[in-house]
């Protein structure tokens, strides 16, 4: 759990973005984000019109792990995203922004944990799989955020959630867990990190033929409308 991680390493709370007390509109939206949320260079890169705070979809479903996770408990807004039908990446759909970590001193961050609750409509169509928010450091053009530039350990590096196109064999011991009436979804993190030590070899590792690596994919899932 990630309080009991942090606790491991005697992090502390850093950062936490506000929420609105009500609704916002796409447009509304932006302007809270931007004037809230310590936002790199100050604006939203992709997908303006596709964002909204909008009333919880799913009051009383809460997260498995909601005692786990500072959620928005004093209202009953969160930050909604459309992926338009027939898009295929964050510039056809979606939102990307890039967001500023607080320091009380200034000083740089050695270990980061950064948690989240999200929930899927009931129909949400998984396709062949999509990334959610993760950490980040470097450059923009060091390409560390999927690009053409195999980090060296150095310039920049990613770690980001996603899901991928269910693939039998993945994630057998969950799929068992559940009926076939509800939507589940197998997820993995996945890197753009160095890969020293025959780290490709190690057991749920997964180094792909581009670059980018997959880690213990198919051990955790979503289940959709919670």
């Amino acid at each position: 759990m990630a309080s009991a991680l942090a606790a491991q390493y005697n992090l502390t709370t850093s950062t936490s973005f506000p929420f609105p007390s009500a609704t916002l509109t796409p447009s509304a939206a932006v302007d809270h984000i931007v004037s809230h949320w310590s936002l790199g260079k100050g604006h939203i890169q992709d997908g303006e019109t596709n964002i909204a705070f909008v009333a919880d979809p799913f009051p009383n479903s809460p997260p498995i792990s909601s005692s786990d996770i500072s959620t928005n408990s004093d209202n009953s807004t969160v930050l909604g995203i459309t992926y338009p039908q027939g898009s295929f990446s964050h510039e056809t759909g979606g939102v990307q922004f890039y967001n500023l970590w607080n320091t009380t001193d200034g000083s740089t961050f050695g270990s980061m944990i950064l948690s989240y609750e999200v929930a899927f409509d009931q129909d949400f169509d998984w396709v062949k799989g999509g990334k959610l928010p993760g950490l980040r450091g470097g450059l923009n053009s060091s390409g560390c955020s999927g690009g053409d530039s195999v980090p060296d350990g150095i310039d920049c590096f990613s770690s980001r959630v996603m899901w991928r196109k269910f693939a039998e064999g993945e994630g057998a011991s969950l799929r068992a867990c559940y009926s076939e009436k509800e939507s589940l979804i197998f997820t993995l993190v996945y890197a753009y990190v160095p890969t020293p030590n025959d780290l490709c070899d190690a057991k749920d590792v997964i180094c792909n033929s581009d670059f980018g690596t997959s880690f213990s994919r198919g051990s955790f899932g979503f289940l959709s409308g919670r």
